[in-house]
């Protein structure tokens, strides 16, 4: 990245940077998308974005590179609905990258599928939000068919040896389906389960009956998720813990230590999705380059954090309105509210006093 230390130095006096990688980017290269699930955070299919050329892609996936980049999700919207998605895989893979593509499958052949093998694609994550196509249509309503395609094709993503991963979201409308779809991922021999709570953003401000209580989650977690997590990996968020089961745990805001940027199709860059939601970037990708965003002092000298985080939490008491009950929760001490976009194991959340 630099020609020797003293560069490298000077860049970061001069612009008031921390020297911290950036590893982890989500790319979202489009925003159009097949499906209008309830909860889309972007909007994907109905709010439409300027979309990156091949050549911007490839010059945004280099400065990533350089700033000690590992990861990358390949997501959007839909990924699959932009036709060049193997050659941004093949740009990204030529470089060194780990990519996950994040898709909801539907699109998935069996021809992009070997194709995606060929050209070193590390990982395919889908959604999967019911066990049976009466629950999932709830969240994604799609054709029965469209339905029996994705499940037919989270099998194939395993038999061709991707790490495949099941992204499941959190609602009222699957709570009781949760163990359900575990199972299956089981049986599938999945690598790792996801369990994401519902954030009401973007098209979710519409369904707050959709959010789950939070201490209920936390029961299912302990009751029923805990006891399976020798037989796959479990990934789970959760918005809120009980204040003295927080010590030892990362339950801050992204913002507190970035390590990872959400990029969108129109060049704007966020530290995480729900900043999206509010529209509040801290750069743009046709004004500055991916180096300059990532060491812009704001995003480490609390700026940004004080000016857009803050208010939220001083309002609602977390960083989004979920609902009165979930507001009533966390303002009780018992309770801390955590950055929804951490990711914990279930051991991590398990009350051993119980």
């Amino acid at each position: 990245m630099y020609a020797d230390n003293k560069t490298k130095i000077n860049y970061m006096k001069k612009h008031g940077t921390n020297q911290e990688p950036l590893p982890k980017l989500d790319f979202n290269v489009t925003n159009r998308c097949n499906f209008r699930c309830i909860h889309c955070c972007f909007r994907s299919g109905e709010t439409l974005l300027d979309e990156f050329s091949i050549e911007k892609i490839k010059e945004v996936l280099r400065n990533f590179k350089e700033l000690g980049g590992q990861r990358i999700d390949v997501t959007g919207g839909e990924p699959l609905m932009r036709k060049d998605i193997a050659e941004i895989i093949k740009i990204g893979k030529k470089i060194g990258l780990k990519i996950e593509l994040v898709t909801n499958a539907s699109l998935l052949t069996d021809r992009k599928l070997k194709l995606f093998k060929k050209l070193g694609l590390d990982a395919v994550a889908i959604s999967l939000d019911g066990s049976s196509y009466k629950i999932y249509r709830k969240i994604r309503p799609v054709s029965r068919e469209t339905y029996s395609k994705i499940v037919s094709n989270i099998k194939k993503c395993v038999k061709l040896g991707f790490y495949t991963k099941v992204n499941t979201v959190v609602f009222n409308s699957n709570l009781d389906d949760l163990v359900n779809i575990n199972e299956l991922c089981i049986k599938w021999e999945v690598n790792e389960h996801g369990f994401y709570y519902f954030t009401p953003v973007g098209r979710g401000t519409a369904n707050l009956s959709e959010v789950v209580d939070p201490s209920k989650w936390l029961k299912i977690i302990r009751s029923d998720l805990y006891k399976r997590k020798d037989k796959i990996k479990l990934s789970i968020e959760t918005p809120v813990l009980e204040s003295n089961l927080t010590k030892n745990l990362n339950i801050f805001c992204y913002l507190k230590n970035p390590w990872h940027l959400q990029i969108l199709p129109d060049g704007n860059v966020y530290p995480c999705a729900i900043m999206a939601f509010y529209n509040k970037p801290c750069g743009n990708l046709y004004s500055q380059t991916l180096k300059e965003i990532w060491y812009d002092k704001k995003l480490w000298d609390s700026t940004y954090y004080r000016k857009n985080i803050l208010p939220l939490l001083k309002k609602f008491g977390s960083c989004v309105y979920f609902n009165k009950t979930f507001k009533q929760l966390i303002r009780n001490r018992k309770f801390k509210f955590i950055c929804p976009m951490c990711k914990y194991k279930t051991e991590d959340l398990y009350e051993k006093t119980q």
